[in-house]
Formats: structure tokens, C-alpha cells, sequence
């Protein structure tokens, strides 16, 4: 144990010799006078500097004293060990500032223990070692470039460092980072990795193995803050509509879903029920949910879609816990008055009464086009494709489109890949006797046939075909696909498969008035269109924001002003963006990461858009691990703080000022002691 200084200034010790210059120059000079005698005033003047010679002497020492102990406290003086040369050494620290790290582990909250843990290794280095912090949530982001003798900017980042509600995908990146740092030290220099983090095991695991497996030599301290393994925790998994974009007045069905995590080896048993709570604009509803330990459970809400709104807010949320942060979840459904529909056939009048019924339906804005673009739409109507329009499909499908198909009427290559996932063709039949297939309704039960009578539907049966895709269609199919009509002799009429976010549907029913008298039934259109709506019902359109990663962006339409728009948050707080360069449209981006929550693009008072970000569940399983590491293995935070108080530095800075102030003090009262007057003696 010595004494050491931070800051090696030591030309600031000179200030001590204020007190001394002042005390040189400010001697008084006495007048010279002329007197007949000056023999009593020379008595007198020794007699008075006697007497005061002492006190000046004293206010000197304790005014250089003070000045002395105020240079030295700028100088950063400590009591501490010097085991390690100063300057040899490096720190990197890695602390975690993830979303669990905001989870109350007992009385304590996990982000302060780690920056205590922070905070004391940083004691322990001294002035000229080096050191860099790197943090994990979200984008990964370190303080210096490389290490640096900058441990005030260190203690500043960690006074305001804490727990974020981001994606945590950045974790092997940041270690990563940080152990090539290490391994780039010049020789000579020893460095140390210093991990503090709760471990989650979703987290922290893989990215652990892949850094001890890459630099197996390397020096690394863990130390975690998680007191219990597991930590109970429920989390509000999902929030779906169905469909995901009504229509305006359109019943909706709104499924929240709950997940719990616990310890497997929990004494408790029996399920558990919360109350969750949906919000959808100044409608309220509340709802029990019962789901088993660490399983799942689901409530759903059945609401009617807003008639004159653009967006539909809706946040559902459930009682807190210890870890509140993910007891709620957003989701913005878009009400479009008309849902986009591509017609795609090299022609028109090939399209027949499939198109003429698709631009009456009402909720139907209809688009026929000869070939596929690139943009995207809720519904595709595709007539006879090929073989080698199979991917364009299915990439449309799992993007959330609803694709139906109508087959080749001579001979199909595209059918059998799409709904049997093998290499097939199918062959048509036609009636030329003067007879006609009759078609039945096989799913009574699909939410398709929900608004028609038994008696319309026997009718639209009757209707007459001349030809379909016969033969081998519809003998095998694969697992999903659901038969919605048929013919009275069993071939599939109307066949339905979910392929990704997306539905598939195969129209094997002739659109040409030659071929079917189906056009001039007035069911035609209500089936169509209802076979239509009600096969979207479960597909998800758009990609969600993921929090800490991505950020909000708009694109601004051609004639508005960008200038005038402006990204808000929940609490209506304006958020700062800027405008992307780059293509031919202008994207305004925000300048910061997405937290979650709720976000709107406004011009003026008029709202353009809104974003739900939500948080991240892989965030949620509180499950901490113990990390395979040498040397002393990993050490909880009470170790580790035990470990630093012996060789943690004692600062003399506050002891220096308050010796100081004492020095001054004195001085004040010694000034106001009255001089001793001189007794005269009567002659």
C-alpha cells in the first residue's frame, strides 16, 4: 500500500508559494520624516515588531499550507496498492445492459449490481492502464475504438448505463469484439476480459461457447448478478387479428396469447390465471386467462372493426410482475376501405365472368395485368401458370397474399407442385354429350358458406359445368389443404392450403360462359368474394420492427412536403429524423434505434401511418447458466466486490480540501485577535 496520483501535474504544487509572493510585495515602506529626535519612536518600532513578527510568521504558514493542500487535491492523490506497473495493464469490460437485466433478482435490480461490479474493477487499475466498456443490447457499441487511459469517461458511462428493451441478436458480435482488442495488445502489456452480465441462457450461452472455443487462451472474469437461476415470469406472447386487415365494420377476432416461465423443479403447482386487459382506441375489455407453469394459454375478443379510422391501435396487457417490461403487447391493424386484387392474364376477354365479378366486388380495388410486378397486393388472381411460375407464387405466399389459381383447362403443370408439393400434370375433361357436372358444398362448416342457405347453395349447385381438371386431381393432396367445393362425383371444385402467411386457392371451376353457367348465377359473386375475404383470414401482412435493431422509416408519398412531417411517440414526444438519400422516393428515417411501443407519422394533425415495436421475447426466460471459464470460474457479484475491497484506492482529494478549509478558518480567527497594547510607563 502507497501513495499514488491520478493526475501527475505536479507544477500545480507551485501555487503554494501564493501565500509567500503576496507576503513579499505587500511589505509596507514606511515614510521617511524628518524629526529632531527619533530615539522613543525607534524603541517603539522594535517593540511593535517584536510583537508581530510571530503572528504574520503563522498567518503565512497557514495560508501556504491551505494553497498547498488545494494544488494537491487537483493532483488526485490516493491510497492504494501498486502491484501492477502502472500502464501495463488492460481492462476490457463487458457489461450487459439487456432487457433481463432490468428483472428484480431478489432486492436488488441486476443493471445496478453489474455497474457496482463495473465500477470497482475500474478502481482497482491505475492512472495510465487502459480500458474500454462495450455494451450489448441492441447494436453492440463500444466507448473507444481501442483501449484508452480513460477511465472518467468510463465512470461517466456507467452512471447512466442501464437496462435496455432491445433485441439482444448483437451479443456474439460484441464479445467478439472485444476478445480481438485483447488479442491485438502489444507484448509486454497483460489485459484482462472482464464479463458482468446475469448469463441468460438464451442470451448468453452460444455466444460464451463460440468466444472460449475462438480464443481459448484468453483471459476472461465473469462475474454474474443473477442470484436465482430461474426467475418466474410471464409475458404477453402474441397479439394477432384475424383478419390481419379488415375491412371497415368487419368482425374481427383479436387472440392474445401468455406464455409462463418457471423453474421445472418448482414446488408450486396448479395453473395460473391473470387478468388481461385489450385496448382498442376508447374500447375496454378484460378477460381471465388461465395457462399452466411454463406453458401457454390464449384469450380471444370479438370486436368490429372501426368504420372511419386509417389505422386500428390495439395493446393488450396483463397484471406486472417482476420483470414488467414484457407484460404488454402492441399491434397496429390498417383498415383499408378497398384491398388490392391483380388480375394476371395476357388478356382481358381470357378472364371471362371472373373478371367482370371481380371489379364489382365492393371491397375490391382490380388491377388486370399480363404479367406479375413486383409490388405487392392482398389478393392475386393468376390464369393457367406454368411450372416455372411455381416460385413467384410461393414467394408471394409466404409474404401474406392471398394467390388463386385457376388451371390450364387443356393441360396443368402448376396445380400438383403447389397442393401435392410433388411433379404432376393434370389432364381436363370436358362434356360434350350435352351433360353437365353438378357441383356440392364439402365444408359446410368453413366461415366461407357462414352467410349462405342451405337452399342458395343447393341452387348454385345446379349450376351447369362442361369442363375441369379431372383425372388424378384431388386424389392426393397435402396435409392442410381443405376441399370447399366439389362435384357431386367427388373431383375438388374450389381447394384451399395455408402456405406461409399467405393462402393458396385452386379455382377448378371454368370462367368462360361456353364452359360453365356459373357467370349468370347471382351467387357467383357473393361465393367468389367471400371465398376471397374469408381466405385471409390468418395471413400477416408487413415485417415487424425489432426493438434496438431496426429503425422507424417512411416513405414519403410524391406530393407531400416532407418537411412537414414529423415522428411521434406514444406521448406525443417528437422524435428527430432525417431524410435518407439515396432512390428515387424520400424515406424520412428516425435518427435513434425503436424502443418499444407505439409510433405515428403525422402531417400537421393528419396521421399518415403507425408503427407498433414490441418487445423481444426471447428477452423473457429469465434462466440463468453458469459459463464454462478458468482460473477462479465465475463469481457472483458479493465475491467479486469482496474481492476489490483490499485493494480498492482510498481518494485523499476530499481529505486535502477539508484540511484546507481548516487552514483558512484558523487564519480567519486568528486575525481577529486584537494586537496587545503597550503598556507605557509614566516617567
Amino acid at each position: 500500500m502507497m501513495l499514488h496520483v491520478e493526475n501527475p501535474a505536479w507544477w500545480l504544487l507551485t501555487a503554494s508559494l501564493i501565500p509567500l509572493v503576496v507576503h513579499l510585495v505587500a511589505r509596507a515602506k514606511p515614510h521617511r520624516r524628518k524629526f529632531s529626535s527619533i530615539t522613543m519612536l525607534q524603541e517603539l518600532v522594535k517593540l511593535q515588531t517584536r510583537r508581530a513578527r510571530p503572528k504574520d510568521w503563522l498567518l503565512l504558514l497557514l495560508r501556504t499550507l491551505a494553497c498547498a493542500c488545494v494544488a494537491f487535491a487537483f493532483l488526485l492523490p490516493y491510497w492504494g496498492n501498486n502491484a501492477v506497473e502502472s500502464g501495463s495493464h488492460t481492462l476490457i469490460m463487458v457489461v450487459d445492459d439487456t432487457a433481463s437485466m432490468g428483472a428484480a433478482d431478489g432486492q436488488h435490480v441486476r443493471m445496478n449490481r453489474a455497474c457496482s461490479v463495473a465500477r470497482a474493477a475500474l478502481n482497482d487499475l491505475q492512472p495510465a492502464d487502459r480500458v474500454n466498456l462495450i455494451s450489448l443490447a441492441g447494436y453492440p457499441s463500444q466507448l473507444f475504438d481501442a483501449p484508452e487511459c480513460g477511465k472518467p469517461l468510463v465512470l461517466r458511462e456507467l452512471a447512466r448505463m442501464q437496462s435496455k428493451p432491445f433485441s439482444s441478436a448483437g451479443v456474439q458480435e460484441a464479445l467478439l469484439a472485444a476478445a480481438r482488442q485483447l488479442s491485438e495488445l502489444p507484448e509486454g502489456r497483460t489485459g484482462e476480459l472482464l464479463i458482468v452480465s446475469d448469463f441468460q441462457q438464451h442470451t448468453m450461452q452460444k455466444p460464451m461457447e463460440k468466444l472460449m472455443q475462438d480464443f481459448p487462451g484468453l483471459r476472461v472474469r465473469c462475474v454474474t448478478v443473477s442470484q436465482t437461476p430461474v426467475v418466474e415470469n410471464t409475458v404477453v406472447e402474441s397479439l394477432t387479428l384475424s383478419p390481419s386487415k379488415p375491412l371497415p365494420g368487419q368482425d374481427v377476432t383479436v387472440t392474445v396469447a401468455l406464455r409462463h416461465f418457471a423453474a421445472e423443479s418448482s414446488a408450486q403447482t396448479g395453473d395460473i390465471v391473470l387478468n388481461v386487459t385489450l385496448s382498442a382506441g376508447d374500447l375496454r375489455l378484460s378477460q381471465p386467462c388461465s395457462l399452466p407453469r411454463n406453458g401457454q394459454g390464449s384469450v380471444s375478443f370479438a370486436l368490429t372493426a372501426p368504420q372511419h379510422q386509417k389505422q386500428w391501435i390495439l395493446e393488450a396487457r396483463t397484471e406486472p410482475d417482476a420483470f414488467p417490461e414484457d407484460n404488454c403487447r402492441y399491434a397496429v391493424a390498417p383498415i383499408a376501405a378497398k384491398l388490392e386484387c391483380l388480375a394476371i392474364a395476357p388478356d382481358r376477354a381470357q378472364l371471362g365472368f371472373m373478371l367482370r365479378v371481380l371489379e364489382k366486388t365492393p371491397f375490391l380495388s382490380t388491377l388486370q395485368l399480363p404479367a406479375l410486378p413486383e409490388s405487392a397486393a392482398d389478393f392475386i388472381v393468376w390464369l393457367a401458370p406454368t411450372a416455372e411460375d411455381i416460385p413467384a407464387i410461393r414467394a408471394r405466399l409466404a409474404a401474406g397474399a392471398c394467390v388463386m389459381v385457376i388451371p390450364d383447362s387443356v393441360r396443368d403443370t402448376a396445380c400438383a407442385p403447389l397442393l401435392t408439393d410433388s411433379q404432376a400434370t393434370y389432364a381436363a375433361e370436358r362434356k360434350i354429350d350435352g351433360t353437365y357436372w353438378k357441383t356440392e358444398v364439402a365444408a359446410k362448416q368453413d366461415s366461407v358458406f357462414a352467410l349462405f342457405e342451405p337452399s342458395a347453395l343447393r341452387a348454385l349447385g345446379d349450376a351447369g359445368v362442361y369442363c375441369r381438371l379431372g383425372g388424378e386431381f384431388g386424389q392426393h393432396f397435402a396435409p392442410g389443404c381443405t376441399v370447399l367445393l366439389r362435384y357431386t362425383d367427388g373431383v375438388p371444385a374450389i381447394v384451399r392450403r395455408p402456405v406461409g402467411k399467405g393462402a393458396l386457392l385452386v379455382w377448378n371451376l371454368p370462367i368462360t360462359d361456353r364452359d360453365s353457367r356459373w357467370g349468370y348465377s347471382p351467387l357467383c359473386l357473393p361465393v367468389v368474394a367471400e371465398t376471397l375475404l374469408k381466405s385471409r383470414t390468418d395471413s400477416e401482412d408487413g415485417l415487424a420492427v425489432e426493438a434496438g435493431r431496426d429503425f422507424l422509416q417512411y416513405t414519403v408519398p410524391g406530393h407531400a412536403d416532407p418537411t412537414r412531417i414529423r415522428l411521434v411517440n406514444a406521448n406525443g414526444e417528437e422524435l428527430p429524423t432525417f431524410i435518407q438519400q439515396g432512390g428515387a422516393a424520400q424515406v424520412l428515417r428516425a435518427e435513434n434505434v425503436a424502443c418499444p411501443g407505439v409510433y405515428r407519422w403525422l402531417c400537421g394533425d393528419e396521421e399518415l401511418s403507425a408503427v407498433a415495436v414490441n418487445f423481444p421475447i426471447e428477452e423473457s426466460e429469465l434462466r440463468a447458466y453458469t459459463p464454462e471459464v478458468g482460473g477462479e470460474g465465475v463469481l457472483t457479484a458479493e465475491r467479486a466486490l469482496d474481492a476489490t475491497t483490499g485493494s480498492a484506492r482510498v481518494d485523499l482529494w476530499p481529505y486535502l480540501l477539508g484540511l484546507a478549509l481548516l487552514f483558512f478558518i484558523s487564519e480567519l480567527l486568528i486575525c481577529r485577535v486584537p494586537k496587545m497594547k503597550r503598556k507605557t510607563s509614566q516617567s
